[in-house]
């Protein structure tokens, strides 16, 4: 019987089916906007190396930004050193920045690759947006001017290569009830009992960011040893990341889904003095998309765009994965709609969770 019983596989399930084989020898380039499972993917792909005995000979950092492709192909040339497996891992490749005669030379070089030899590399969020077209979308020419950024450099034909020669990945954020699978998993990982209903309210009170939640569990786990966890624990001992999950009903609001907005605030608990706490984060996170936006339209990376205002270089990416094709009406709009929205509650008697519902409708209706 098929492993995938007859479906055509993703990305992520032939990774997945690799990983068990131990089969993952060619090239790998990981991206999207969920970093902890991107990290953990990209760790099995190092260990291939970094568990040999002299793992400094069999493990390989790359600077695609310092180094050339003639130098690639002469690190593939290099053989595993007392041990079965080599992995070179490329950093700072930019993808509008890759020629077309670098692509082409990196694609005539993935072909080639020796069984014991795996290429990882590993694009954070907000560096590529990808294609919704996946490969196939690499593969039409047509209407180019509407195509994402890499259908006018080379970058189109390295993603190619790297379909053909491997297995290009992206890596979306988890949400729902898969992500509170994975975290009654790691609970139960760690022997530890939850109330029913646990996860679920960790994702509303924590927000959804997997590291965070890997850190929050573990401060459970070590501070309930043998007892049943539950929503008053989480409470005493977790913190609140309102912020973050003001993030995600933002960029709900981005994309125009007020059902997906109206679910993330089914889960605060709203109260007439947590309301105006609410509009602040709005504010303060629209404020930031609209700055990120400006930065990218500029050509800036994120990097730089992190350090010229001193931002936290995960709150910059997640802002860059947040955006979409949003422009800078409709931010600068929402931002407008939320001051108002904030002033009417403060010299008016009302609804507040009323006013913000409807704020969110507003929004998101916004240009439809």
């Amino acid at each position: 019987m098929s492993f995938y019983n007859n479906k055509k596989p993703s990305a992520m399930d032939e990774l997945k089916k690799r990983v068990k084989e131990n089969s993952l020898g060619g090239v790998y380039l990981f991206w999207g906007a969920e970093e902890y499972t991107k990290d953990f993917y990209a760790d099995k792909l190092r260990k291939l190396a970094k568990d040999s005995p002299l793992p400094e000979f069999n493990y390989e950092i790359f600077d695609a930004e310092t180094r050339s492709v003639g130098d690639f192909e002469e690190a593939t040339f290099a053989l595993p050193y007392l041990w079965e497996n080599r992995v070179i891992e490329i950093r700072n490749l930019k993808p509008k920045q890759v020629t077309q005669s670098d692509a082409e030379e990196y694609a005539r070089i993935f072909e080639t690759l020796p069984d014991y030899l795996t290429v990882l590399i590993l694009l954070r969020a907000g560096e590529y947006g990808g294609s919704k077209g996946g490969s196939d979308s690499a593969k039409d020419d047509s209407n180019d001017e509407n195509k994402p950024e890499e259908k006018k450099n080379g970058f189109k034909t390295f993603l190619k290569a790297v379909e053909e020669s491997g297995l290009s990945v992206e890596f979306e954020p988890e949400k729902g009830d898969k992500l509170c699978n994975w975290v009654a998993r790691h609970f139960t990982s760690r022997g530890a009992k939850t109330e029913p209903g646990l996860p679920s309210f960790m994702t509303s009170y924590c927000g959804t960011d997997m590291y965070t939640l890997q850190g929050e569990i573990q401060k459970l786990c070590d501070a309930c040893i043998g007892k049943t966890i539950t929503e008053q624990d989480v409470r005493a001992y977790c913190c609140a990341n309102e912020n973050h999950v003001f993030f995600d009903v933002a960029t709900c609001m981005v994309r125009k889904d007020a059902p997906g907005a109206r679910r993330i605030l089914a889960g605060v608990k709203m109260t007439p003095e947590t309301v105006p706490m609410a509009m602040g984060f709005l504010a303060s996170n629209y404020r930031l998309l609209l700055l990120v936006k400006a930065g990218m339209d500029m050509g800036k990376s994120v990097a730089q765009i992190a350090t010229e205002h001193k931002i936290p270089t995960w709150k910059v990416s997640k802002a860059v994965s947040s955006l979409g094709n949003a422009d800078y009406a409709t931010l600068q709009e929402a931002i407008a709609e939320i001051a108002e929205t904030d002033a009417k509650l403060k010299n008016r008697r009302g609804n507040a969770a009323a006013a913000l519902e409807l704020l969110v409708y507003r929004i998101c209706m916004y240009g439809k």
